[in-house]
Order: C-alpha cells, then structure tokens, then sequence
C-alpha cells in the first residue's frame, strides 16, 4: 500500500468517484474501479480498471474508451499532482456474464 504521507487517499477517492460518474452512463462501460500501489519500478501508482460490458468489444469502442478515459485522467483525476503514476487497463466481462 501506498504511504499516506505521500499520497492523499480521500483526494484521490473524490477524483476517481468523479471520474466514475463521468463515464456511468457510457452504453460500453459497466463499471470503474481503481487501486493505489507500486508499479514495476516501485513508483507509487493509482491502477485505473475500466470493466466492459462486453466479452469482445469491437478495436473502435476500445480506442474511443482509451482517449476518452485518458483525456478524464489528465484533466479530472490529475494523478501527476499527487506524484502518481497512472496506469489504465480494460477488463472485459465473460462469456458467462460474471
């Protein structure tokens, strides 16, 4: 887990909560979630997980999530303020609809 001195957690809660209501009623998305830890250089990171409604979304749907959410992350969360790497990943649902 991530010290709290360096990171503050309630701050990073609120942005990725609003981040989550930005994209709540996205026909592709299903849900956003988020954890804070180190990444493979041992940063201090926040992991953005974006679970899809779909087990295979089509190449458009996926490159118009990436920018969208990207562009959400640097102008809504602004994780490089709170010395924060950002990683974002999209998970998509299976096929039996777990």
């Amino acid at each position: 887990m991530v010290a709290t001195g360096f990171v503050h957690q309630n701050e990073v809660r609120e942005r990725v909560g609003q981040l989550q209501q930005h994209f709540s009623g996205d026909r592709d998305v299903a849900r956003i979630a988020y954890r804070l830890g180190v990444d493979w250089s041992g940063d201090d990171s926040l992991f953005i997980d974006v679970f899809l409604k779909t087990q295979t979304p089509s190449p458009a749907t996926v490159a118009r999530l990436s920018e969208q959410i990207s562009t959400a992350l640097l102008r809504v969360v602004r994780s490089e303020e709170l010395g924060l790497h950002s990683y974002l990943n999209f998970v998509s649902r299976p096929d039996n609809g777990q």
